[in-house]
C-alpha cells in the first residue's frame, strides 16, 4: 500500500498592537503550541506579535483560532502555505524589544502607518512612473527575486533602512513611495518611520509578497524570481509553492537551481576558494 504523504501547513502572521504583559502571552502560546506539536518561531514584544509556525493543518488552524479569539488579534494578518516536511526543527516563543528589529523607538505602526494596497491593485500602482517602488528587504533577498522596477536599498539588515531613507530619499519627500516585503511587517514599520520623517505619500503591499504570490496569477504578475523565506524551504514561487533555491554551504546565502544539495556553493564563495595544487 502506498504511504499517504503528510502535508505540513505553514502560517506566517503579525500584528502591531500594544501588549501590556508579554510574559503571560508567551506562556499561554508556548503551552498551546506544545500541545499541538507546532514548530517555528513566535516573537512577542510590547509593540505586538510576529510569527511563522508549522504543523498539521488542524493544529495550525487551532493555534490561529486561539490567537484570534483574543480581541487584540481579531484581525491578525495571516498568510498560509504548505510544505512536504516541517520547515522548522523546533519551537521558539520569545520576548523581544521589537517584533522586527528596526531600532527607531518612535516608529509605531499601531499609531500611524502608510496606506495599504491590496494585491489586485498593486500592479497599477507600481507601473505608475511617478511612483518610487522600494524593496525594504535585505540585499540577498532582493537578489532571489523582486518586483519589476523595484529599487534595492542594498541593506544587510533592516535596521540599516533608516540611514538609506535619510541618504537617498530626503531630497524629494513628497514623491509617492510604494514599499513591500515578505509578509508586510517590515514595510509597515518602515511606513510608520517615513510618515514620522515627513514622507506623506507612503504605500505598502497588504499581506506582502506572500499574499501577492498567492492571489495573482503568474501571467498577470510583475514579480520576477522567487521570494526568499527564513525557513528550510529557502524560497517560494507563485502559488506559494517551494521554489528552486538552496543555501550556500559556505556562507548561507541562497543559491538558485541547486535542488536540495547540501554541497551547493554560491559564485562568490566559489571564486574565493583557493586553487587546487
Amino acid at each position: 500500500m502506498k504511504a499517504t504523504r503528510v502535508t505540513v501547513k505553514v502560517a506566517a502572521f503579525y500584528k502591531f498592537v500594544s501588549i501590556d504583559e508579554p510574559g503571560a502571552l508567551q506562556a499561554h502560546l508556548r503551552e498551546v503550541c506544545a500541545a499541538c506539536a507546532i514548530k517555528g518561531t513566535i516573537l512577542i514584544a510590547g509593540e505586538g506579535i510576529n510569527g511563522t509556525v508549522s504543523g498539521a493543518p488542524d493544529n495550525i488552524d487551532a493555534l490561529i483560532g486561539t490567537i484570534t479569539s483574543d480581541a487584540r488579534f481579531s484581525d491578525l494578518e495571516v498568510k498560509y502555505s504548505q510544505a512536504a516536511e516541517y520547515p522548522f526543527q523546533r519551537l521558539k516563543v520569545k520576548i523581544k524589544k521589537e517584533i522586527v528589529t528596526f531600532g527607531v523607538p518612535g516608529a509605531q505602526p499601531a499609531v500611524a502607518t502608510g496606506t495599504f494596497v491590496e494585491p489586485e491593485a498593486w500592479n497599477a500602482l507600481i507601473a505608475d512612473p511617478d511612483v518610487l517602488v522600494i524593496d525594504t528587504r535585505n540585499d540577498y533577498e532582493f537578489q532571489v527575486g523582486t518586483f519589476e522596477g523595484a529599487r534595492n536599498p542594498q541593506t544587510r539588515a533592516f535596521n540599516e533602512f533608516p540611514a538609506y531613507v535619510k541618504q537617498e530619499l530626503a531630497e524629494n519627500p513628497k514623491r509617492p513611495i510604494a514599499m513591500f516585503c515578505t509578509g508586510g511587517i517590515r514595510c509597515e514599520k518602515a511606513s510608520a518611520y517615513m510618515l514620522q520623517e515627513g514622507f506623506p505619500n507612503v504605500y505598502q503591499l497588504k499581506g506582502g509578497i506572500l499574499r501577492y504570490l498567492e492571489e495573482i496569477a503568474p501571467e498577470e504578475s510583475l514579480w520576477r524570481g522567487e521570494c526568499f523565506v527564513f525557513d528550510e524551504r529557502v524560497a517560494l514561487e507563485h502559488g506559494v509553492r517551494q521554489g528552486h533555491h538552496t543555501l550556500c554551504s559556505e556562507c548561507g546565502f541562497p543559491v538558485k537551481g541547486q535542488g536540495t544539495s547540501a554541497a551547493a556553493v554560491c559564485d562568490s564563495c566559489r571564486d574565493r576558494a583557493p586553487a587546487a595544487d
